[in-house]
């Protein structure tokens, strides 16, 4: 028997091993501490499962401060509010109901398990949360399944093979299918991939089971995200290339009534688990449960979205140039196709740009558009076609589009690396980190402080001499409570400083500038040994520059960072030039900061002038 299109088949299923084996990589499964997957947004799509199921308490949710103390699954408990107006600890949760739905089947299988292999049953042990990862690869497997469907009517078999390879392993794709497949975006693409294989068939020939799977996977989509009502626009427009056409597709709906109605009826029956929750639990058929967080439609963030250092889409997921060059070749070669996915395409980026968080939280690049990959998927297909085809001077195309792919991938796989080592920050990047962090997977404590600092120490450490200038080692005070000296840990010695909640500050070494004989343009560096058991979250070391007590210079750089070892004490330094307005009476000062961070030992607190040497 001879397999249709086996290229892509083969690709598919290599592609889900390679997602499993990433998943199997990364387990994430210590429930104790955050790196559950069950966590921060994902823990609140999930949380109506255990409370429904388990707890049977889906209105006050009295289960959640034990599961808090626990498995320390947030930060803040944001997650589900107060009822406006409602009884007193009445509930209602913030995201809605249809990804908890979807994963029904998977929590089912972990509740099991939890119960056959003696695990807590509840709902957030081992179990839960592998079933709920395993879940999504069978999402992912699913979608990509759909996807290929949906190419191999327009594009060849090798080409859907490329387009769907360079989907997953260049894109951020990758770390939603296999590390956050608890979040939306992976059903989501998974979604959209239904949508267009329906979509695709229902044009076909239209028959009313397809119309019916249209309006119910519309209904879903809005009920796993809600902005992603736009999705509407691909069945909508599909073949709608002119007036003309419109017109004509209008003369077949309403030829066809019952399609409609049951489109509209399958919409409705997704979405009126979600209404009924709401009525229920907060009196009404309607809540806006993202509080105070909305959108800007008047002022969207587009710039920001597709270019910042912060989280541009098209700066941490540099293939996605690739479809959108594409949009050019499928608007001349399928105009039927361009149209629906043009629209949807530009609608959903200002809506997704419109969102005051624009950068979507702690994530991996710009996680709100990863379910339109499956949309944009036609047009690189059709531009992977187009290049593919043999022209003379297409070659040269050729040969650039596969370097830049590689690049791309390159980019992606280092990011991918960097973001679960703890290198790559989710939320607060700039432009000097991200340019030190350009294909580095070993970045040194002077890269990692341009996260914090704008300053790196010119030409390279090796051309200084260090002049020191003061020193705290904390060997020569007694072990007292109230100073916060210790003798349970050191590292030349018994004795360090303690950093606990309660201290903000540390011992600070203090130097005048005049005494040292510093002056402005004078580089310092202030350096510190810290040794925590889980990290010094929450610490910095800070250089300062006071005048006449009051401070004129700060610099600082995180304690924690990808090159802390937990349990062993490592050293951490900040170079800093005095400014321009320093004066001999400034006083220069080196210390920690706590800002409610994690217990850690400090020692060897010191300050240290640079001098180069070479200078004349």
């Amino acid at each position: 028997m001879k397999l249709r299109a086996p290229f892509s088949l083969a690709t598919i299923f290599a592609l889900f091993l390679l997602l499993l084996q990433l998943r199997l990589w990364v387990p994430n499964f210590d429930t104790h501490n955050v790196t559950a997957i069950l966590t921060w947004d994902a823990l609140g799509y999930y949380l109506y499962l255990p409370a429904h199921f388990i707890y049977h308490d889906l209105s006050h949710l009295a289960f959640m401060p034990r599961i808090l103390q626990e498995y320390n699954p947030t930060g803040s408990y944001y997650q589900a509010f107060p009822v406006p107006g409602g009884p007193a600890g009445a509930m209602v949760m913030k995201y809605p109901i249809g990804l908890a739905i979807l994963n029904a089947p998977f929590f089912g299988l972990g509740h099991w398990a939890a119960g056959h292999w003696n695990y807590a049953r509840d709902g957030f042990s081992v179990p839960y949360q592998v079933a709920i990862a395993v879940g999504s690869l069978v999402y992912s497997l699913l979608g990509l399944g759909l996807l290929r469907h949906v190419l191999l009517r327009y594009v060849s078999d090798v080409v859907t093979a490329l387009t769907l390879a360079l989907l997953v392993i260049g894109s951020n794709y990758l770390h939603y299918a296999a590390i956050d497949g608890a979040m939306a975006h992976n059903v989501g693409f998974t979604l959209y991939a239904l949508l267009l294989w329906l979509t695709v068939r229902w044009h076909e020939q239209p028959r009313r089971g397809l119309a019916a799977g249209i309006g119910l996977t519309l209904g879903l989509l809005v009920m796993v995200r809600p902005s992603d009502m736009v999705a509407v626009l691909l069945p909508l427009l599909w073949g709608v290339t002119s007036p003309a056409a419109l017109h004509a597709k209008l003369r077949l709906l309403r030829a066809r009534p019952l399609d409609v109605a049951l489109l509209v009826g399958g919409g409705l029956l997704a979405v009126l688990p979600q209404l009924l929750y709401w009525k229920w639990a907060a009196g009404h058929f309607f809540v806006y449960s993202y509080e105070k967080q909305g959108f800007s439609f008047l002022k969207p963030h587009t710039w920001q979205v597709l270019f910042s250092f912060k989280k541009g889409w098209l700066m941490y997921t540099p293939l996605m140039v690739l479809p959108l060059l594409g949009l050019a070749v499928l608007w001349r070669r399928n105009r039927a196709v361009a149209v629906p996915v043009l629209a949807y395409f530009l609608v959903n980026l200002w809506v997704v740009s419109a969102w005051d968080i624009w950068w979507y939280g702690g994530t991996l690049g710009q996680r709100a558009l990863v379910q339109s990959y499956a949309a944009l998927a036609l047009p690189l297909a059709y531009l992977l076609a187009w290049l593919g085809q043999q022209r003379p001077a297409r070659p040269a195309l050729c040969g650039a589009a596969l370097l830049g792919s590689v690049l791309c991938i390159d980019q992606n796989l280092v990011l991918e690396w960097q973001y679960l080592n703890g290198i790559l920050d989710g939320e607060n990047m700039n432009r000097r980190y991200f340019g030190a962090l350009l294909g580095n997977v070993h970045p040194t404590q002077d890269e990692l402080n341009l996260f914090d600092s704008k300053n790196r120490l010119p030409g390279k450490v090796k051309d200084y001499a260090f002049c020191p200038l003061g020193k705290l080692s904390f060997d020569d005070q007694p072990a007292a409570d109230s100073t916060g000296i210790t003798n349970a840990a050191g590292y030349r010695s018994r004795q360090s400083y303690h950093a606990v909640q309660g201290r903000a500050y540390s011992p600070a070494v203090q130097v005048r500038l005049r005494d040292a004989g510093l002056a402005a343009g004078q580089w310092v560096r202030g350096s510190v040994l810290v040794n925590s058991e889980y990290g010094a979250w929450g610490h910095k070391l800070v250089v300062v520059r006071e005048r006449h007590g009051e401070t004129v210079q700060w610099e600082n750089t995180r304690l924690q960072n990808a090159l802390s070892v937990p349990g062993r004490w490592t050293a951490v330094w900040l170079d800093v030039p005095l400014a321009a307005d320093a004066q001999p009476d400034d006083v220069l000062k080196v210390f920690v900061l706590n800002e409610n961070g994690s217990p850690c030992y400090l020692d060897d607190i010191q300050a240290e002038a640079l001098q180069s040497k070479y200078a004349w």
